[in-house]
């Protein structure tokens, strides 16, 4: 997410030009050789991951970076929707080309056109993300084409180009479009580059819903192929998508849940946040907008923020509520892509609350070196992944840019020298599978080529070092170059109207333009360290209890608990049978079978001793695909459920907040109990079966709020999938197996 400028006039204007002059105190500056120092330290970094892509890994879509090797789909284990971005057409190539232009590699993008003319196929038959080929294909195909036209019309380079990367942008647009061929005009969430959806070869269009977010993120790169092929099919058809998630939000307070279902517009999963799931569905309505200069986007935008200032915002945090009761937070973590907001909030022009959630973000990956992919509302590890995300140096660039304050030169330092010293590997860098333990992940996605350094880059190069004038563009949410020339390409459609209600108050200063920092903050240049210094001691040791949510108190992990009664509090009983057998005891609704482990251990593969598996609980270990792929594998083999152990060698309750299990994707079809125990609790099992040889387990659902058990009702594996973002349970339906 990223970009900012004035489009048709409108009252937003320029992002450097209109928002703020004055320089703000409370930080050390940077001089300016330590900051072309930092420049430069950007780009040997960003030469070491794409020349590592380059020679061990293009053609392939990623690299591979512990194993110096290209990640070709079908030719390593299925790590679940993660590859559904993979798709035989090179994409961290294709990802890259404009951020090459931004860091002056006029050479190297010259090169890697050609390479994408010459060498790029999009008709392979293979089904691929709707959202993710969007933003990164066509999206990184339009900033190529538009930086490829720019320097073209400078007389000096790329003189060959005919548009070719436009033509091949316009082919992918029709190979999504049959994505949208659904009653309701809401996208199914994959399709098949050669066959589409629904035809017979095409192994999808099964799929009952999306999430908001990728239903949400079509408008920009859809408009922009529009008014530059003057095709309108583009538009319209991402703009009638937005249409339906617009009607379709709670109407008493404009807010709209995380998944819905494509045909028929009910929202299956009714957690509202700014986080995974919705993230970028705001950051579209506000940045078409200012794009396309329609104002249907802007009073949309506003009244969604308006619900979201009011009901999931709790400065600093952002917690998620439910769309019909958002009174009430209903979890007590957040997810790493919300870092985002703060940038967001920025081009809105709301500079308090995006400086008091940056720095509580920053505390967070202070403490873990890098953010994890979700925390609690405490800053505990939630997830503890860090697959090398931007969204933190997004924001942290925009506030920069807004402020001038050199406090944000120096946590975009951080980022570097987090970078160098803990994900710099041989082969490129390499995502942190665990912030507590430095383990690495064999993975290094496009979207750190097409984000992380351009925004790196970009805070720390003076404007007038730029081959481009950034301000006459509009980034992405991967960071694309979009130009606001785009704006008078074609007129807004007049059947896109807003029913807006003006039932919420005056407008604010900020509704319909970004205003200066003196009138936000009248003659004080301090005012950013001021708002920082009340959030510089959230991470502080000491206190007992914390508040999760709004009004109630829940107890911290007592560190002193015993693996057994660590298992109790989870509902699960070890007791002794006699010589022969241990009894692994849930609270109610029982599934029972005795143990055995799967083989393979990870479940990610056609599981070998289906034999011994069929009637059985399997044991399974965490890793190398998702959740929901192990649990797939082991039902078909005829499990009656899974228990999932930890990698993380020594992780324990003891010491980790309940953990949740959860998937992007629909996981209806999983029926079996899953179970997810760290390895700590999980030896125990183990230690179990090796001494016994016949454990048997009785596993069961024991919904918790708020300390206390909710219902008798047996639970559906949909309603498991909502318990887990209600409730403490552990038993759900799915989850990304790497978080």
């Amino acid at each position: 997410m990223g970009g900012g400028g004035r489009a048709r006039g409108t009252p937003l204007g320029l992002l450097a030009a209109l928002l703020w002059a004055p320089l703000a105190a409370g930080a050390a500056a940077l001089g300016a050789a330590e900051r072309s120092q930092l420049r430069d330290q950007v780009v040997e970094m960003f030469d070491h991951a794409y020349g590592s892509y380059m020679k061990h890994a293009y053609p392939a879509d990623e690299l591979m970076p512990l194993s110096c090797r290209g990640r070709v789909r079908g030719m390593e284990p299925s790590r679940g929707d993660v590859d559904d971005a993979l798709g035989k057409f090179s994409l961290t190539l294709i990802d890259t080309l404009d951020t090459l232009v931004v860091l002056n590699k006029l050479d190297e993008f010259e090169d890697a056109v050609r390479k994408v003319v010459l060498d790029v196929r999009l008709d392979n038959d293979v089904v691929v993300s709707v959202f993710e080929t969007n933003i990164r294909v066509l999206g990184g195909l339009l900033g190529g084409h538009i930086m490829a036209d720019m320097l073209k019309a400078q007389g000096v380079r790329l003189q060959w180009y005919k548009d070719e990367l436009l033509h091949l942008a316009r082919d992918l647009g029709y190979r999504l479009l049959p994505a949208f061929n659904t009653t309701s005009g809401l996208p199914y969430p994959r399709v098949n580059l050669k066959y589409g959806v629904l035809s017979p070869n095409s192994r999808t269009g099964t799929e009952l819903d999306t999430c908001t977010a990728c239903a949400g993120t079509m408008i920009l790169e859809f408009a922009a192929l529009s008014r530059l092929t003057q095709e309108t099919v583009f538009e319209d058809t991402a703009r009638r998508a937005l249409d339906v998630l617009w009607e379709k939000r709670q109407k008493g307070n404009d807010l709209v849940g995380t998944v819905i279902n494509i045909h028929n517009g009910d929202w299956v999963r009714r957690d509202s946040g700014v986080g995974a799931g919705i993230d970028s569905y705001y950051e579209y309505l506000m940045k078409a907008y200012i794009l396309l200069g329609d104002d249907t986007y802007l009073e949309r935008f506003n009244a969604h923020y308006v619900a979201i200032m009011k009901y999931i915002s709790q400065p600093p945090l952002l917690l998620n509520v439910h769309m019909h009761n958002p009174t009430v937070s209903i979890r007590s973590w957040m997810d790493s892509l919300l870092a985002f907001f703060p940038g967001l909030q920025v081009l809105r022009g709301d500079l308090k609350p995006a400086i008091e959630t940056h720095e509580m973000l920053y505390q967070v990956t202070k403490q873990h070196k890098f953010l994890p992919e979700a925390f609690t509302s405490d800053f505990a590890v939630y997830w503890a992944q860090h697959p090398l995300r931007p969204e933190f140096a997004e924001s942290t660039y925009f506030l920069y840019k807004a402020t001038r304050d050199p406090y944000y030169l120096q946590v975009g330092k951080s980022i570097v020298e987090s970078l160098n010293e803990y994900a710099r590997v041989a082969c490129g860098f390499a995502a942190v599978q665990d912030v507590r333990t430095g383990r690495h992940e064999d993975r290094m996605d496009s979207f750190f080529l097409a984000e992380m350094f351009k925004y790196l880059y970009l805070l720390f190069t003076e404007k007038r070092d730029l081959p481009l004038d950034i301000d006459d563009y509009i980034f992405t949410t991967e960071a694309h170059l979009l130009p606001l020339s785009l704006s008078t390409a074609r007129p807004p459609c007049p059947r896109n109207v807003t029913m807006f209600h003006r039932g919420h108050g005056e407008e604010e200063i900020f509704t319909r333009s970004c205003p200066s920092a003196q009138t936000l903050f009248p003659n004080n240049p301090t005012f950013t360290r001021s708002i920082r210094d009340a959030h510089k001691q959230l991470l502080q040791p000491g206190a007992e209890r914390l508040a999760l949510f709004r009004g109630i108190e829940f107890p911290l992990h007592d560190t002193r608990m015993e693996p057994l009664e660590i298992l109790k509090r989870m509902g699960l009983t070890l007791l002794p049978l006699g010589d022969r057998s241990v009894q692994l005891t849930g609270i109610r609704h029982q599934v029972k079978g005795s143990l055995v482990l799967s083989e393979p251990y990870q479940a990610c593969a056609a599981i070998t001793n289906r034999e011994a598996v069929q009637g059985k609980v399997a044991l399974a270990q965490r890793g190398e695909c998702m959740f929901a792929a192990k649990a797939r594998n082991l039902q078909k083999a005829g499990a009656l459920g899974v228990i999932f152990i930890d990698n993380a060698e020594g992780s324990c309750s003891e010491e980790m907040v309940l953990f949740q299990m959860v998937g992007d994707g629909s996981t209806s079809d999983i029926v079996i109990p899953l179970v997810f125990l760290f390895q700590k609790e999980g030896q125990v099992l183990l230690d179990a079966l090796a001494q016994h040889g016949n454990v048997d387990v009785l596993l069961a659902t024991k919904p918790m709020f708020l300390g206390e058990e909710k219902t008798d009702q047996p639970l559906s594996a949909s309603q498991l999938h909502e318990a887990a973002t209600e409730t403490h349970t552990r038993t759900v339906t799915s989850a990304p197996d790497q978080a």
